[in-house]
């Protein structure tokens, strides 16, 4: 059995907390051939999909307090680069970080000729493209908070009359970088609002801001349409924003009906792994490029949730492949 990775470069994770990290370790742990790659690195060649890419192998590693793992300052060892036909790989885990910029986009186009009765494809590359993390909620309106997505500061400021204070995310934004928290007296609102939408040119996201945050930010799991767990997060001190995984937080009856809204459109674009983002009764985010804090969970509550994605993807036993 082979397993690749498209992520970002094994030397930038970080180890203790990626989820990359653990999907490669459960499928180490069942046997499979672990390979690594990068976006920048596919081809495309007579029709077919190949990428440059290493075989990976990872140093052991064990639960070591709070949402981190212990791990080898060397943690993984890999061979040198080689050419590795895509389609020969019993699933490919799409794992590069946002911006989904002309090279992502590519890499997905590269990834179609990938026929996923032979390759699952965890996420599907149409899907990825055509559901956009922070855009995907606005079809779901009954269940976000107000929001408005322009580049327009006029339009920003009404909403702000309206509603106070607002939390502002750069539509291709991740983890929480470029996310503004605006109060409609703050005197630096003008040149925040320059900044954000790069004078008027680039549209933003921007949503009531709910405080209901106070009580956590909550991740929930969904694999194949089905919520299967869920984390609260906190923000930090003397910052607004999301911080790790600190519990295990229960799945409402409202987190379910807002998972059995989604699941259709997820499972229609191929998404098989998603997280979701709920403050209070509210859909925030739709997570779906590279899915994290699983690793942390795991860590932290003593959960399997890297191990049983690969299970549910690959279940055993693995049929041979046919030639």
């Amino acid at each position: 059995m082979k397993i690749a990775f498209v992520a970002d470069p094994l030397e930038s994770l970080d180890a203790t907390v990626d989820t990359t990290v653990g999907l490669m370790h459960a499928a180490q742990d069942r046997g499979a051939e672990v390979w690594a790659t990068e976006a920048v690195r596919l081809e495309a060649v007579r029709g077919r999909a190949r990428a440059q890419a290493r075989r990976v192998r990872l140093a052991p590693t064990h639960p070591a307090g709070g949402c981190r793992w212990s791990v080898a300052d060397a943690w993984f060892t890999a061979s040198a680069p080689t050419i590795v036909w895509l389609d020969d790989m019993d699933a490919l885990f799409m794992r590069t970080e946002p911006p989904l910029d002309a090279t992502y986009t590519t890499a997905t186009l590269i990834l179609d000729l990938l026929v996923p009765a032979r390759t699952a494809l965890i996420n599907d590359p149409r899907g990825l493209r055509a559901c956009s993390e922070h855009l995907l909620a606005l079809h779901f309106d009954d269940l976000i908070p107000p929001t408005v997505v322009t580049a327009d500061g006029d339009t920003i400021r009404d909403f702000l009359t309206q509603h106070g204070t607002a939390v502002l995310k750069p539509v291709d934004g991740f983890g929480g970088r470029g996310v503004l928290r605006l109060d409609r007296h703050d005197p630096n609102l003008a040149s925040l609002l320059e900044l954000a939408t790069a004078g008027g040119t680039r549209a933003v996201v921007v949503q009531r801001f709910l405080r209901e945050v106070a009580a956590g930010n909550k991740r929930v799991f969904v694999i194949a349409g089905e919520p299967v767990g869920a984390v609260y997060r906190y923000p930090a001190a003397g910052d607004f924003r999301i911080g790790d995984a600190t519990a295990q937080a229960p799945i409402t009856d409202r987190d379910r009906e807002i998972c059995a809204r989604l699941a259709p459109v997820l499972r229609a674009n191929g998404i098989h792994l998603a997280g979701l983002d709920v403050i209070g009764p509210h859909l925030i985010e739709v997570n779906v490029t590279s899915v994290g804090a699983l690793r942390k969970a795991d860590a932290l509550l003593g959960w399997t949730l890297c191990a049983d994605l690969l299970d549910s993807v690959l279940p055993a036993p693995t049929l041979e492949r046919s030639a």
